[in-house]
């Protein structure tokens, strides 16, 4: 592999390390935010977001650094960290799921009125993780199979057939930084407010 090649694919990698981890990271933050109620901004600080964001570079940055030296240490990080991701995230979602039909439940089985601010922050809080979880459907479907295909790699499977594969599955990793930025102005109006409000500006300034 050339330098350049070299250069290009570890700065893919450290980019899409960390956005696998950061979108786990939102499906943990997601279902403490249930789980906790009241007590979320006190486990959940600030201080402690930067840790891990800054923990989450850091990991990336030098396991994927490591393929100077060992490529093996770099695949396998992946092998590792993205079965890992996956699995959190849809325990994660799962147990959210399993929360909100029992907290459903329980309000339908309840005879006094229903508190409206509490359903409408129910409401809020559902919006949130639909986006949350289209999120994770885009990212199952583009790093499913370069997981499947770093795996078959690093245990023994070095045909020509694999490699090909995986470098077909790594276009399929980028796709997904892509998508990402429509998923965003489809989901969240306040992100697609601001896309708009942005082009006006921009288109004001040309005209």
């Amino acid at each position: 592999m050339s330098l350049l090649s070299v250069a290009a694919f570890i700065t893919g990698n450290i980019l899409r390390g960390v956005s696998l981890l950061t979108l786990s990271a939102i499906s943990v933050d997601r279902l403490l935010a249930l789980l906790l109620g009241l007590r979320y901004r006190q486990v959940v600080t600030l201080n402690r977001v930067y840790v891990v964001v800054i923990t989450f570079w850091f990991v990336s940055t030098v396991f994927s650094t490591m393929f100077f030296w060992n490529r093996l240490i770099t695949f396998w990080y992946g092998t590792v960290v993205i079965p890992l991701g996956l699995i959190t995230s849809i325990f994660s979602y799962t147990k959210i799921f399993l929360t909100l039909r029992n907290l459903q439940n329980q309000v339908q089985q309840n005879v006094q009125q229903p508190n409206q601010t509490n359903q409408l922050n129910i409401a809020r809080y559902k919006k949130a993780v639909s986006t949350a979880i289209w999120l994770q459907i885009t990212l199952v479907a583009c790093y499913l199979p370069y997981g499947v295909t770093s795996t078959l790699a690093t245990s023994g499977g070095r045909s020509l057939f694999v490699y090909t594969a995986w470098y077909y599955t790594v276009t399929a990793i980028f796709l997904n930084s892509s998508l990402n930025p429509i998923l965003y102005c489809w989901k969240i109006d306040e992100v697609r407010q601001a896309v708009k409000d942005t082009i006006r500006q921009l288109s004001c300034h040309f005209i």
